[in-house]
């Protein structure tokens, strides 16, 4: 519970920041101070902190913005000498009114905090949400552009909020516990984006050409790759030709006998019904993919295609063809891109495969059980008859 001088003090800082403050103060508004003040206790409550500590903690904590009132740059300077005028009008103690100004201080950026206290206030200062991140970032971008005068576009916004994190750290482990896991999020986060703009952009260089060690990864991966196409589509053709076996052989076979017994339709049925969606689910494992046959020029600028694969390119003029390719020869980054694409999508194609020619196996495996479990069945219901 507020004593009477911290009810007061928080009364004086929000009717200052609501009228001092104007709009533009998107990210340093009066939220922001409130929620500073509530981590602070929290922690402060975390590490049981003594009434009078959590007091300096607290008053601290709501007066540390109030300089943004009167001056952006060096406004915690200001802050302190509004919190002083406040606390001495209140006949407080110079000694405390001094380590409120101390705390105060341990906002600055680049600041390092000594005690429990400054280390509390300067983790609440920097405490991050996961869901409300992109929300306070794009206040404080505004904020920037509006009262410094600093623009920066979506990229520069971007590493620089990538290094800010680098170099930022908890310095408490409550404020690790508290906020750590949004903070890796964030972070994962914000350097996926910045990866992803490099590739964009084209900046991301693979140099799997001047690597022997990248070039032997990338061959074996290759090899590997075709010599699985080729055991997934030997297996293939084994189902197929097993099933084809069993429509040739086997369903005549019981079809003679289903005017003796008519039960065997049902084992027949079963059967036959297994080999046709074995023979279909192995025919698509087997299956060519889908080519366009053509290539756009952008996409051979940009590396998102292959020439190499045949796949690509058989529509195409012979003259075209060449002046592509000369284009991805002349290149080292467009080449090296050439490899990731063939390695990608003959992953991709080979997972298909297998995926479908698992499929075809279970569908064999379980159709076989209960083709077995009918025929039992049927032949147990014939001697009963």
């Amino acid at each position: 519970m507020q004593n009477q001088l911290v009810q007061q003090a928080e009364k004086y800082v929000v009717d200052l920041l609501k009228k001092g403050l104007t709009a533009d103060y998107r990210y340093h508004d009066l939220p922001h101070t409130l929620s500073v003040r509530d981590t602070s206790l929290e922690l402060g409550k975390r590490y049981r902190l003594e009434a009078g500590e959590l007091e300096l903690l607290e008053l601290a904590a709501l007066f540390h913005d109030t300089g943004f009132t009167k001056s952006y740059n060096g406004h915690e300077d200001v802050s302190k000498e509004i919190a002083a005028g406040f606390l001495n009008n209140e006949n407080y103690p110079p000694e405390k009114t001094a380590q409120i100004q101390s705390l105060i201080e341990i906002t600055k950026v680049g600041v390092e905090p000594q005690t429990l206290l400054e280390k509390i206030l300067k983790d609440s200062d920097f405490n991050t949400n996961e869901s409300g991140y992109e929300e306070k970032s794009a206040a404080l971008r505004k904020e920037w552009e509006v009262c410094c005068g600093v623009k920066m576009n979506d990229e520069e916004w971007l590493q620089n909020n990538i290094s800010f994190w680098e170099g930022h750290r908890f310095y408490t482990g409550e404020a690790q516990a508290m906020f750590g896991e949004a903070k890796r999020k964030t972070f994962k986060k914000l350097r996926k984006q910045g990866e992803k703009n490099k590739i964009e952009a084209g900046e991301v260089q693979f140099a799997i050409s001047e690597s022997k060690s990248a070039q032997m990864i990338f061959k074996t991966t290759l090899r590997n790759q075709i010599d699985l196409t080729n055991i997934a589509d030997n297996k293939a053709n084994i189902m197929l030709s097993i099933n084809s076996l069993l429509i040739t052989i086997g369903i005549p076979m019981l079809a003679t006998n289903i005017e003796k017994n008519p039960n065997l339709v049902y084992p027949a049925a079963v059967l036959l019904l297994t080999c046709i969606l074995s023979i279909v689910f192995a025919t698509l494992a087997t299956r060519p993919v889908k080519m366009e046959g053509t290539t756009e020029f952008s996409a051979i600028a940009e590396g998102n295609t292959n020439l190499f694969f045949f796949g690509n390119f058989f529509k195409m003029q012979r003259d075209d063809y060449i002046r592509g390719l000369m284009k991805v020869m002349q290149n080292e980054n467009i080449l090296d891109k050439s490899i990731v694409n063939d390695l990608y999508f003959l992953g991709r194609t080979l997972g298909n495969k297998y995926r479908r020619l698992r499929i075809t196996y279970q569908i064999f495996m379980f159709g076989m059980v209960l083709t077995v479990a009918t025929f039992a069945v049927t032949y147990v219901v014939g001697i009963g008859n």
